[in-house]
This record gives C-alpha cells, structure tokens and sequence, in this order.
C-alpha cells in the first residue's frame, strides 16, 4: 500500500496532516504494509508523478485530498491524466450530490460529480461521496472525518494476516543496545527491530524496542533472545518491561 496525501495547506504548514497519520496506524492492524507515503501539492503534474511513483512500487494507492468544488480540487482531474482517461459526469453522483445539498446546489458542487471514465465508485457507509477507484487508485476526500467514515466502513476489504508486535523498555542507552539489537536482526530473519530513545525529563525509560513480524514464534523467540542478551550483559535490572505479542499494542512513535 502507498499513500498520496495532496494539499498545499500540507506543505505550507497551515493545516496539520491528520490522514496520513491515522492511515499508517489503521493499515498496520489489518496486516497491510505501508511502502510509502508522498506528500504533494494541489499541481496536477505533481500528483500525477506522485500516482505514477506510487503505483510503480505498490499494489495499491490511497489518495487524500483534492476532491472538492474548488479551484485547487483536482485530484481526479490528475488520476484521470495518470491513467489517460477523460473526467464525465456520473449520474448517480449528480443525484447523490443534488440529494445531500438539496438547494443549495450549484454548478461548482456538481463539479464534485466529474470522475475518470470508467471509474468504480465503492459506496461502504452513507454518504454523498464515495471512494473513487481508478485501477489500483482509491481516491479519498481530505477532510479528516469523511476519510475515516469512508476508510471505517471499507477497510475489512484489506484485511490480512495481523502483525505481532512485541515492545520491550530498557534502561540503557541506545548505543549501548546497538550491538545486542544487530545481533538480533542477524539471528533472527523475518522480525522487524526498532529502536526509540526518549530524552524527555523524568522520562520511565530510556529506550524502547519494538520486535515485529507476522509470527508469533518468530516475534517471541527474538524477544526472549534479546531479554537473554541484556540479563547476561547488563543485568535483569535494566529491562523495565516487556508486552508480548499478543496484546496487539501499537507501533511507537519518536
């Protein structure tokens, strides 16, 4: 999976990315690798490159934002150059909008209507708009609550085999782990190792270590490694806790 989040407010500054953030931590739970995430402005050549970096090395693309009745609203203009197709007007999207704006509807709001020839429209909860998909493209509104009301109601459609995570805190610094965690990444194939240091005043620990793959035995037998290493090279005292695999828990952030 690869994510296009598009916006100038985004590269500005001026509005905080939410989406691609709630995506990454989504994706994760349902087994889906995320490859990738761009972040481009609202230039139709730019998110055109963008699709076409993304769709080259992902079997499938999310893209939010640009899908609206202003000027600087042309992600499906974009998908629709991407894949050399033409923007047409779909009816039931012209009924859909016309229904949940009622009088109020203009011309510019009917632009909302216009998607690439050809375009499936994946309709998972009640709502005006839908999900756009274009080959392997699903394009997603870039307001944060119509994505997650969209995503929410469409994302079983992903669902794989769930990661198993182990998290350990240690109370080493991160250099002093740097030559026990090779070692793991060297013995242990398969598991994916991440090393987070917190440097915050009166922070419970110094490093958090995150062991990571979809098998549970794998996860668990490198996470008893590493434990094994630590006792013998620095004593049992220095690992401040260890949540196993299966609870489920999150990734960490920095």
């Amino acid at each position: 999976m690869a994510v296009v989040a598009i916006g100038n407010e985004l590269l500005s500054g001026k509005v905080r990315d939410e989406n691609l953030t709630y995506l990454a931590a989504e994706l994760r739970p349902l087994g889906v690798d995320l490859k990738l995430a761009l972040v481009v402005g609202d230039e139709p050549q730019e998110i055109v490159d963008a699709i076409h970096y993304a769709a080259a090395r992902a079997e499938a693309v999310i893209t939010t934002g640009g899908v609206g009745p202003t000027h600087d609203d042309v992600t499906l203009a974009a998908v629709a150059q991407a894949f050399g197709q033409e923007l047409k007007p779909v009816p039931s999207l012209v009924e859909a909008i016309q229904a949940h704006y009622g009088e109020k509807t203009n011309e510019a709001l009917l632009s909302m209507a216009l998607a690439p020839e050809g375009v499936e429209l994946i309709q998972p909860v009640p709502f005006f708009l839908p999900i756009f998909r274009v080959e392997q493209v699903y394009v997603f509104p870039g307001d944060p609550q119509a994505l997650k009301l969209l995503f929410n109601g469409w994302k079983q459609a992903l669902t794989g085999a769930p990661y198993e995570l182990a998290r350990l805190r240690f109370d080493l610094e991160e250099g002093e782990l740097a030559e026990p965690l090779e070692a793991i990444c060297r013995d242990h194939p398969g598991v994916a190792v991440g090393s987070y240091p917190r440097f915050d005043p009166g922070r419970p620990y110094k490093v958090l270590v995150t062991i990571e793959c979809k098998d549970t035995d794998l996860v668990r037998a490198a996470s008893a490694d590493l434990v094994k290493r630590i006792t013998r090279d620095f004593g049992a005292e220095r690992l401040l806790g260890l949540i196993g695999p299966e609870e489920h828990a999150t990734s960490p952030r920095r």
